[in-house]
């Protein structure tokens, strides 16, 4: 397992903080709200439209570095080329086969794993909609030994290549479902859209929340991206895929001892009247933000390590299984 403790000797940049709104990040999340509300933006968003719009901004200058802004850019000429037409008469397949074939796409396309469910309204943020009845998710896996490296410039490369990978693949599955004559539309980071995409991949069996606020895979642990496909096409869903890992993160101390602003808290909180793991906004952003986003926390979670991760999966289902 690996050891790491976090530098408390952390101090966020005066520069960064001048900027910073006079506002919590935290109660714009709803953290301690009892009753139920739809999320609302907070960051990764249009800069001009959220609280943390300057900050957002700052963080694009803070982590100017060549090699991330030579995938920024490849990114952004990839995003922008169009979603082909949809044609104007309709495949009609069954659920099953319908199911089967976006598998085997989203696959070939280069996705490392596929979930179905149906679309909750409650996903979309404040004031947005969409006229579709399902997602498709899409995990998109991080090679391990590049994200070692977190917090160093070279980790977030690897998220910015991961981010237009999963980019690519939703685009190529709405456009093969446009070109099917079905509507569709592709949604993908790093920035936040109309929906928030964790509550969907839970439902989708992507794996469950762990303490550091990202989902735990069974197999890639948290060292992976989310994209995904809105569509009304008839599909066959998944189920929420519970192997013990966010008990497991009950007693596990590993991402909380590595988070150098000491943001990843103990025990689960109530946001929006849901009780779940939550990651502290104000505490967690500044390094966020002057370390190219970071990524420790879902680096030296157990489960992240490649070989760990699967006997730790193994030893939960052995646990529940009361051998």
């Amino acid at each position: 397992m690996i050891a790491i403790m976090r530098d408390r000797t952390f101090t966020p940049d005066p520069e960064q903080m001048a900027l910073w709104p006079d506002a919590s990040g935290n109660q714009i999340n709803g953290l301690n709200e009892a009753g139920f509300r739809r999320p609302r933006h907070v960051y990764w968003h249009d800069p001009d439209q959220i609280t943390f719009g300057q900050v957002q901004k700052w963080f694009y200058q803070k982590n100017a570095d060549p090699s991330l802004d030579e995938s920024r850019r490849e990114r952004a000429r990839l995003t922008a080329i169009p979603l082909p037409e949809q044609a104007a008469k309709a495949t009609s397949r069954s659920a099953t086969d319908w199911t089967a074939l976006i598998r085997e796409k989203a696959f070939a396309f280069g996705a490392s794993d596929v979930g179905i469910t149906r679309l909750d309204p409650n996903w979309f943020y404040e004031g947005y909609s969409a006229p579709f009845s399902h997602i498709i998710v899409l995990a998109i896996a991080m090679d391990y030994q590049n994200m070692k490296a977190a917090p160093e410039i070279s980790a977030g490369v690897e998220v910015v290549n991961k981010y237009t990978r999963g980019m690519q693949v939703s685009k190529n599955l709405a456009g093969f479902l446009l070109e099917q004559g079905h509507a569709a539309e592709p949604e993908f980071g790093p920035l936040a859209g109309p929906m928030t995409v964790i509550p969907a991949a839970l439902a989708a069996g992507m794996g469950e929340l762990g303490k550091h606020g990202s989902i735990i895979h069974r197999k890639f642990g948290s060292c992976f991206r989310l994209a995904a496909v809105l569509t009304s096409l008839p599909l066959e869903c998944d189920s929420p895929d519970d192997f013990g890992a966010a008990d497991f993160c009950a007693a596990c101390q590993v991402c909380s001892n590595a988070c150098p602003p000491d943001a990843i808290m103990p025990e689960r909180q109530i946001v929006r009247g849901v009780e779940k793991w939550y990651v502290n906004f104000d505490k967690c952003l500044p390094f966020f933000n002057e370390t190219a986003g970071c990524g420790i926390c879902v680096t030296v979670c157990p489960f992240s390590r490649p070989g760990v991760g699967d006997n730790l999966v193994a030893k939960l289902a052995r646990r529940r299984g009361g051998t």
